[in-house]
């Protein structure tokens, strides 16, 4: 348990949900993916579209922008949530299940 005023890093709040689910896996080179991957679905969400671009590849996204910004919110605070279930769909666009 982390006590006092310490704030977690990304890398902690993301071991924390990823510790919840097996669709990530808890290692920092799976962590370094997941965060490329959430920079790319979030500038989706804020240019308010359905299409995304990762490595250099079109995709469009089957989730919405509110379930995106709840992937988000669970990343950004360490707390799991079903949300980050919906990942898999992702994982499957690009191809990618070693997340």
């Amino acid at each position: 348990m982390i006590k006092g005023n310490h704030q977690r890093s990304e890398y902690e709040n993301y071991l924390l949900v990823s510790d919840k689910t097996k669709t990530l896996r808890g290692t920092y080179t799976h962590f370094i993916k997941t965060k490329a991957l959430m920079s790319t679905l979030s500038s989706m969400v804020s240019k308010q579209s359905n299409t995304y671009i990762y490595n250099g590849e079109s995709y469009v996204s089957s989730l919405t922008n509110s379930e995106i910004q709840k992937i988000q919110s669970a990343f950004d605070f360490g707390t799991y949530n079903s949300s980050i279930e919906k990942l898999k769909y992702i994982f499957m666009d690009i191809g990618d299940r070693l997340f």
